[in-house]
């Protein structure tokens, strides 16, 4: 049985049709992890909930999806794209309640479609998919992690190459990390070890030294079983 004051109301309105509805929040003293990996994932214990099932708000109405790092600005053209891709397809279904996993994994799949609709900025649609990446963890459905890990890191190295990280919670620093990071996990060494170096000798790696102190223990480690390979 979910406690009463787990979760709260927070009343939304969508940003592509201005339908008002109301969706569910988690409330911060019921989602404290009891750890979280390497690439930033939270894990939950019994009690305990995880806000990132509620992250994505969908429009009852239109069935548009989008998070609260969608910008408010559609580029010409992109609600005629949503119209025909999202609004006139949809079958009116209330996503505003208690979210299984697998209600929170459609959430997101909604959401990467409409941002990637709207050319929503690669620093939002890469949270996206790590986020949705974090959901097929948690069950243990390691071939969806690794395929929307991927989509990540991909979307992270666009934000990367455009700075289109400007203006969102992400900085250049984070964006790296993550470059770096899902790189590590997704196989790919030689990178990651490149972005970690990155990152470590960053003109202003003195802003943020948690990412620094991170990328540095990754890289090290990394560096240490090279050479434990080649002996």
């Amino acid at each position: 049985m979910v406690p009463d004051d787990a979760f709260y109301e927070k009343k939304m309105t969508c940003i592509y049709c201005s339908s008002p509805f109301v969706t569910q929040k988690v409330r911060s003293r019921f989602s404290v992890p009891y750890k979280i990996d390497s690439d930033f994932c939270p894990h939950f214990r019994e009690g305990n909930y995880n806000p990132h099932y509620y992250f994505v708000n969908v429009c009852p109405e239109c069935g548009f999806a989008f998070s609260e790092e969608f910008s408010d600005h559609f580029p010409v053209g992109t609600k005629e794209a949503i119209k025909l891709g999202i609004a006139n397809k949809w079958t009116k279904r209330d996503f505003g309640q208690f979210r299984e996993s697998k209600q929170a994994i459609e959430t997101y799949k909604l959401a990467i479609l409409a941002g990637s609709l709207k050319k929503e900025k690669n620093a939002v649609l890469a949270g996206l998919s790590l986020r949705l990446a974090w959901l097929y963890r948690a069950e243990g459905i390691f071939d969806q992690e690794k395929r929307f890990l991927a989509l990540a890191l991909q979307s992270y190295e666009e934000s990367f190459l455009y700075s289109d990280f400007t203006g969102t919670s992400m900085s250049e620093l984070r964006v790296l990390f993550m470059v770096g990071e899902l790189s590590r996990r997704l196989g790919q060494p030689e990178k990651a070890i490149a972005y970690f170096s990155k990152i470590i000798q960053h003109k202003e790696a003195n802003e943020e030294p948690k990412i620094v102190n991170l990328a540095r223990k990754q890289w090290q480690e990394m560096i240490e079983e090279k050479r434990r390979k080649k002996d």
